[in-house]
């Protein structure tokens, strides 16, 4: 059924776009937080250096636990023994007046004492305490330190291999990330059939209450007919028999239209007869037939059809969907007012535009999002005079989804108009 794939296909999508979130929030967190944990790591050596004169200390024994917090682990690198043999850097000493009073670049094989102090300087002129910068492929950090006696120390560490970590590890994330993405997407799509289950068997139970009682309410209501018109032969017309007769008709059409409404919420059985049809033609005698109608409730009913248009569509449904929206707006028009239907070609080829508008001055603060929903009415609707069962517009809405047309509604100036744009089938 068209309205159960539909619902299944939204189900998917909105569980696809929940695990897409979930998943991207918690690669991006994880991976936020690797990133500061390893920057955090390499301030931490680039300290020691520094808290050092310069140079990396050599001790005995093992390191103090390093700080962390929930969120950050500082403790990246193995801080053992050999962390002064494994640590690449460099670090230059200047004086107040950006003099070179000493270097140690023993450590490093990416930078000569020429390159340290130039690297140095330009450190320095970036007026930067810390941070990190990339030349010839690789990654360090650095540090400035300034004393009490204004003599600055440059500390510059080779953290190549920790960015080196994080980059293949955030690569492997958002891969493995997508993998689970993708794996969810297809299990759900294969069990959600499972999942909406007991919304299909509702309903399916719900379609099937429609029609049988519908078929099961016509053999009484023909007999109610019958009767009451055998009374109007015996008795003669009076307003008893008159109220039974219009009521009667009232629950045929009410009858009619659930089985019909029924029978387009499942698309397979609704079989459409697709022909060349000159709507024009069907629009301006649809019209005509409303005029009536209309002056009975000093109403006026207008027409501005464009002549001779012609679509490959289904000339029922068509007439069924003018019936609808011209019945809606002459029954809602205000006492007085007018009634519009306006129809002209698509700007695309093949397509029509038709709009259908009434006078409804109180209709400012309707909620017209909900119009087209099933027996949807707005309180003031409830009242004889505009007698309905708010499944008309319900109906139009799916003949339109049938007739590859969609529409919408808007309120000015006390007009409510109704825009509908139809392709050809």
């Amino acid at each position: 059924m068209d309205l159960i794939k539909r619902l299944r296909h939204r189900f998917i999508f909105l569980a696809a776009v929940s695990i897409f979130i979930i998943v991207s929030v918690a690669l991006l967190s994880i991976n936020w937080m690797s990133a500061r944990s390893m920057q955090e790591s390499c301030f931490k050596t680039m300290n020691r250096i520094a808290d050092n004169g310069g140079v990396m200390p050599m001790r005995e024994g093992h390191y103090p636990a390093a700080a962390t917090t929930w969120f950050i682990d500082s403790d990246w690198n193995d801080e053992s023994r050999e962390s002064y043999y494994s640590t690449r850097y460099f670090s230059v000493i200047f004086d107040r007046e950006n003099k070179v009073t000493d270097i140690h670049a023993e450590q490093i094989a990416a930078y000569t004492e020429t390159e340290a102090v130039k690297q140095a300087l330009q450190i320095l002129a970036s007026r930067q305490d810390a941070g990190f910068f990339e030349k010839d492929g690789s990654d360090y950090g650095f540090v400035v330190r300034t004393d009490a006696s204004q003599d600055k120390m440059v500390v510059v560490v080779d953290a190549s291999r920790e960015f080196m970590a994080v980059r293949s590890f955030m690569n492997f994330s958002f891969r493995f990330g997508l993998v689970c993405i993708v794996l969810f997407i297809i299990i759900f799509a294969s069990l959600s059939n499972r999942a909406i289950q007991p919304f299909i068997h509702n309903f399916e139970n719900q379609k099937r209450f429609i029609t049988n009682a519908s078929h099961e309410l016509k053999t009484p209501i023909a007999i109610i007919s019958v009767n009451a018109e055998a009374l109007e032969m015996v008795n003669g017309e009076n307003e008893w028999t008159r109220g039974i007769l219009k009521q009667v008709h009232r629950l045929s059409n009410l009858i009619n239209h659930l089985i019909l409404l029924s029978k387009m919420g499942e698309g397979s059985q609704f079989q459409m007869q697709k022909a060349l049809v000159n709507i024009s033609e069907v629009a301006s005698n649809t019209v005509g037939s409303f005029r009536l109608l209309a002056e009975e409730q000093h109403k006026k009913v207008e027409a501005d059809v464009e002549k001779d248009i012609r679509i490959q569509t289904d000339e029922k449904c068509f007439l069924e969907l003018l019936n609808i929206f011209l019945d809606n707006a002459v029954k809602y028009c205000d006492e007085g007012g007018t009634v519009r239907l306006a129809l002209r070609k698509g700007k695309k080829d093949g397509t029509v535009a038709l709009a259908i508008s009434n006078d409804y001055a109180a209709g400012e603060h309707e909620d017209y999002t909900r119009f087209f929903e099933r027996f949807y009415r707005s309180d003031e609707s409830h009242n004889s005079a505009k007698a309905g069962y708010g499944i008309g517009l319900s109906m139009a809405q799916e003949i339109l989804g049938m007739l590859k047309g969609k529409i919408r509604v808007s309120w000015k100036d006390g007009r409510i108009t109704f825009v509908m744009v139809i392709s050809s089938l």
